[in-house]
């Protein structure tokens, strides 16, 4: 564990988070599979690596630096004015709404009174925003489903040429947008051998 994360001084600060967390700390001792759950896992993990930036953004959308909880109407705003893609269809995948925050709230939200009082919390927010439900990639493109044993040129694969133009050839603009963009609709190779020669001109 103390070589997953770090080596020299800090490796006494994790075994110290190891025995805070009421598990075996000793350079030589063994913790047991079983108690070593995904929760304990996740809480070493914030003792660890806390996410300062998650952090900021929950106090940015609390409006306050002391505020220990989210409101529905501030995650129905967030979620859909900054987290949800705009170009995503509303059919298939709805506008966040009240049914939809509660449920995370439900799902995420680990102390019984936030979730009577219908808050979520900056450790709630977190877990939301690091589950499966916030993966890069739709889950089921993992899946390999197809035979992935040929040489490379007997596929087809989508790729994007000069991907960082947003109009024509000659005279388009050039923007980081269009990567994201790109990557989205499920691109898989992209162009930026020209992007960097027109950064460095």
């Amino acid at each position: 564990i103390t070589r997953t994360f770090a080596s020299g001084k800090t490796e006494k600060m994790i075994m110290q988070c190891l025995m805070d967390l009421g598990l075996p700390g000793g350079k030589n001792d063994e913790i047991d599979p079983k108690l070593f759950t995904f929760d304990k896992f996740y809480e070493l993990y914030h003792k660890i690596c806390p996410r300062t930036d998650i952090e900021d953004l929950f106090r940015e959308i609390a409006s306050s630096a002391t505020k220990t909880y989210l409101t529905v109407p501030q995650l129905v705003d967030f979620f859909n004015e900054r987290q949800r893609d705009p170009r995503l269809n509303e059919i298939l995948f709805p506008h966040y709404n009240k049914k939809r925050i509660l449920q995370i709230i439900q799902n995420y939200e680990k102390d019984p009174e936030y979730i009577e009082n219908e808050w979520l919390s900056s450790d709630g927010f977190c877990r939301y925003l690091m589950s499966d439900e916030n993966a890069p990639v739709y889950l089921e493109r993992l899946d390999i489903y197809m035979d992935m044993d040929q040489p490379l040129c007997h596929y087809f694969i989508n790729s994007s040429h000069n991907t960082y133009l947003t109009g024509r050839q000659f005279g388009g603009r050039s923007s980081v947008e269009m990567y994201r963009q790109v990557l989205l609709a499920g691109c898989r190779y992209v162009n930026l051998t020209d992007l960097l020669k027109s950064v460095n001109n």
